[in-house]
């Protein structure tokens, strides 16, 4: 672990005190109103903590840092491996194969590296068999893919516990496979490490307290953003070594005075992995689709970013989205691609993304030209993965990579292999995947356990907010004045943090008069 704290069971978010300069930036910008600034250093309220990152993103003084594993925990293991989830390879350019990838992740300490993608898949088609033969569910799913958006039900629209996904996030499929795997392999004297190269913070909590089920296989979770730099650094290597070699061959073919092509460094590698749609905004939703029997039928929707997701909840909670079968939530702006502790920025990271599908694409549809016969060439994505296509037959793997032009962008980009692999096998194994132990609410807004109290206190509450001026201007170290007058009852505050109170006193002592600072913003304060 970085710096010797001890890791939270809410959130991984923590604050280096000596780089805070107490602005207050991410006590403003704080969705769940989980930080407070005190004696000039910004503190977590641990049970209001959601994990969102964003105050690891807003941060002007870098202050906010997330409690991760360190490259030396490593050591301790044998068998090391790495689980790549789908949005970490949008941020490597396109002119790096997955196999470099996999192999600068190597060159870190890890034995092995396993992906993620694969089995997000099979929680796609888990969704869509209980979509397809579930009863009486509410309406819509809530995806359990984002653990953000999972702790902020529990804190705040704990109605909604009920609409989560009970499926297992597909990193602890990975996981367990992954320990299946080197275990079977091991020897009696090592030992296996399952870790997760984690695009947010959340997912680092997640890690070590999994929510919705009892145990997990993973060992402990890394920051992307703080292997990036020996990653790259790495790859830039592999590309440099991998044109020294042609050149090198460009020379003794011209000594030899041989005709013979030279290889071609590639500037577009294909080996994207499946399910690599899932790294970014819709890609679970549209998976899911193609695992229907009827995908037109599928009604879903999509929401990116914390405060787009918060206002979805409430609508879901008005009961305004039951028209909805499923609603896919990220708190991150375009999915886990843009998550906190990445490096490139979302548009930079979809972008890739969505090129190394093409180009996938564009590899397989110039085979298919060259090696099926006319006749049995697929000409649409729906074609592709109809059984009875004479292209799909012996050779599925690559029709189901093929996207015809009048086909859809998106169920063309989710077209890939395994899906179409998965599509013949049995119904999933739902027990298997799902959660084991119900997801309860978080009462960090509870005022008291006892009910007398807590409506005295909330009666308190009400009197506090009518004395203050409503600004919500947050110098006091709070998020808004509603929240100061919260700490006030809870004795954690008192009311001449207000400046605006505590100028009224000062005024008072100087000129024996004050300006009441009550009605701020307009607001109608009298009784």
């Amino acid at each position: 672990m970085s710096e010797q704290q001890l890791p939270s069971q809410f959130h991984s978010v923590h604050l280096h005190e000596d780089m805070c300069k107490g602005c207050t930036i991410c006590v403003t910008g704080c969705p769940a109103e989980a930080i407070r600034v005190r004696n000039g250093k910004a503190h977590i309220l641990e049970e209001r903590c959601i994990d969102c990152g964003e105050c690891i993103r807003h941060c002007p003084n870098k202050a906010k840092y997330s409690l991760t594993a360190d490259i030396a925990d490593l050591e301790s293991f044998t068998l090391k491996a790495a689980l790549i989830t789908p949005s970490i390879y949008g941020q490597f350019n396109v002119h790096y194969s997955k196999k470099q990838i996999h192999d600068a992740f190597r060159s870190l300490g890890f034995t092995d590296v396993f992906d993620v993608s694969e089995d997000a898949l099979e929680i796609s088609r888990a969704t869509s068999y209980l979509l397809s033969h579930g009863k009486n569910l509410p309406k819509p799913l809530i995806s359990s893919s984002c653990p953000t958006v999972i702790k902020l039900i529990e804190v705040r629209f704990p109605t909604l516990l009920d609409n989560i996904l009970p499926l297992l996030p597909p990193v602890e499929l990975t996981a367990r496979r992954a320990r299946r795997e080197l275990e079977a392999k091991s020897r009696p004297s090592d030992k296996v490490g399952v870790f997760l190269i984690s695009p947010c913070s959340a997912k680092i909590t997640v890690a070590r307290s999994p929510v919705g089920y009892d145990s997990t296989a993973i060992d402990g979770a890394f920051s992307f953003a703080t292997l990036y730099l020996p990653l790259i650094t790495e790859l830039r290597k592999m590309r440099s070594d991998e044109k020294q070699k042609v050149s090198e061959i460009i020379e003794e073919l011209k000594v030899l005075n041989l005709s013979v092509n030279a290889p071609e460094i590639s500037d577009w590698y294909t080996d994207a992995p499946d399910g690599l749609a899932w790294g970014r905004e819709s890609g679970e939703a549209e998976y899911a689709a193609h695992f229907l029997d009827h995908p037109e039928k599928f009604n879903w929707i999509t929401s990116c970013g914390i405060q787009q997701v918060i206002e979805t909840l409430e609508s879901i909670e008005d009961g305004q989205l039951s028209a909805y079968d499923f609603a896919e939530l990220d708190a991150c702006q375009g999915g886990c691609i843009n998550g906190p502790l990445m490096i490139k920025t979302g548009s930079e990271g979809l972008a890739v993304i969505r090129n190394r599908l093409r180009s996938r694409r564009a590899q397989a549809a110039d085979f298919a030209s060259r090696e099926l016969p006319e006749k049995e060439r697929p000409h649409s994505a729906e074609e592709a993965q109809n059984k009875s296509s004479p292209g799909v037959k012996g050779n599925r793997s690559l029709a189901a990579t093929l996207a015809a032009e009048d086909a859809s962008q998106d169920r063309a980009d989710a077209a890939s292999p395994m899906l179409t692999d998965l599509l013949d096998e049995p119904a999933p194994d739902i027990a298997a995947l799902s959660f084991t132990k119900k997801i309860t609410p978080r009462p960090a807004r509870q005022l008291s356990d006892d009910f007398a109290t807590a409506r005295k206190m909330m009666q308190n509450m009400e009197d506090i907010v009518w004395q203050l001026p409503g600004l919500d201007c947050g110098s006091c170290g709070a998020p808004n004045c509603r929240a100061l007058a919260e700490d006030i009852v809870r004795h954690q505050a008192k009311l001449e943090d207000c400046v605006t109170i505590m100028k009224s006193r000062y005024e008072e002592l100087l000129f024996g008069r004050s300006r009441r600072p009550g009605g701020g913003n307009g607001t109608d304060r009298t009784r």
